[in-house]
């Protein structure tokens, strides 16, 4: 039996010159000494990764865009409540939430709807004083879905912030502790649409030092006890489980 998977898009000339004229090693927690990620939170059973990864993508790109001055820290909740756009604690697509939902109905802060960690009713505080943010001009990282590759990924995580990125995970992923982590035996039977199964935040990139090796740097939503303080490295370059495939990209209103 033959196996098949989806690759990244092309690398062009143009986006290959793009690509190398960014820095080796960039992370945005550390941009001249200021940090502009949110802090690592933990969704906890309910399956709301999706919802984690698109306000952490906000939470960020606000950070940037207005210096550190806004530092909203924004309601998953609200999302696994009262998107129709998702499945509640049973999943959804960034490209749903930090992109649609955002743009049409917008996010709130975290402190009109506290993180519950299970489906409800809508309990969103719809009072003034719970202003909501708006996204637009999303997208999947390079313009369709299947247009993604790592050196749009690197041009668009210099140029505008933190994105979603979405990847599969595997029964090792779930003892990762340290180092760059890839699955080995990776393959699946044709699909037309990439296999993943969990959702997280691109903050930077680089490389071991003594490997040579070259990783992504991302932040996870399933606590700070976990991983790197809450973050983890990945290969970069093979679409390692899938995590180059289809980044999503949005823009804060202000």
């Amino acid at each position: 039996m033959s196996f098949w998977r989806p690759k990244p898009a092309p690398v062009t000339m143009e986006m290959e010159k793009l690509a190398n004229e960014l820095p080796l090693e960039f992370d945005w927690r550390n941009v001249q000494g200021v940090n502009y990620v949110s802090p690592v939170r933990n969704q906890g059973s309910c399956g709301s990764c999706y919802a984690f990864s698109s306000m952490a993508m906000h939470e960020a790109r606000i950070r940037i865009m207005t210096n550190n001055s806004d530092q909203v820290i924004l309601s998953p909740q609200d999302v696994v409540e009262c998107s129709s756009y998702a499945q509640g604690c049973e999943g959804g697509f960034p490209y749903l939430i930090a992109g649609k939902y955002a743009e049409d109905f917008g996010l709130t802060p975290e402190t009109c709807n506290p993180y519950k960690g299970f489906d409800h009713d809508c309990s969103t505080n719809r009072s003034q004083s719970c202003v909501r943010r708006y996204g637009t001009h999303y997208q999947y990282v390079g313009g369709f879905y299947g247009g993604c590759n790592e050196a749009l990924m690197k041009i668009e995580l210099v140029k505008n912030g933190p994105m979603s990125v979405s990847f599969e995970v595997y029964s090792d992923f779930q003892h990762y502790q340290s180092g760059v982590y890839h699955h080995t035996g990776l393959q699946s039977s044709f699909n037309p649409f990439e296999l993943t199964n969990h959702a997280v935040l691109l903050v930077g990139y680089g490389y071991d030092k003594d490997s040579g090796e070259k990783f992504w740097s991302v932040k996870n939503s399933w606590g700070t006890k976990w991983g790197e303080e809450g973050f983890f490295r990945i290969r970069r370059g093979t679409d390692e489980c899938a995590i180059e495939s289809i980044a999503v990209a949005t823009s804060p209103i202000f």
